[in-house]
């Protein structure tokens, strides 16, 4: 039998030992080794705590973001683990994508259009099948 489907996640994680520096109000560096015990806690604590570390590694490159396109992150699904690397705006999108474009030889005004079609509207484009 597999206990494992009786434990909570706070059961699964056990206790955890972990060392860190800090400074305190009088400038003081200290490094300190603490264990934390995750055993007693709820699957929704959990839950709650590793959403809310996201969310504060989530805030840094977002608030690099223009209103508009912070909207634009609602609803979306991210990847934990890639919550906290650097967010590229619309414009970085649209400018990398026309580069690619003009270095397959394609003129600026049009590697433009396409790009911003590409990032806004990507149902719109076809690829035409060779003969």
């Amino acid at each position: 039998m597999d206990n494992n489907k009786q434990k909570t996640i706070g059961q699964l994680v056990g206790v955890i030992d972990h060392t860190f520096n800090i400074t305190n109000d009088k400038d003081e560096k200290v490094q300190v080794a603490v264990k934390i015990d995750f055993r007693t806690a709820s699957n929704s604590d959990i839950k709650t705590w590793l959403t809310s570390n996201r969310i504060i590694a989530g805030q840094r490159p977002w608030r690099a973001l223009s209103a508009a396109e912070l909207k634009a992150l609602d609803g979306m699904t991210f990847i934990a683990q890639n919550i906290g690397q650097k967010v590229r705006s619309r414009a970085e999108q649209v400018n990398d994508l026309k580069s690619t474009f003009m270095k397959s030889g394609i003129e600026e005004k049009k590697a433009e259009q396409l790009a911003i079609t590409a990032i806004d509207n990507p149902d719109l484009l076809t690829v035409k099948e060779s003969e």
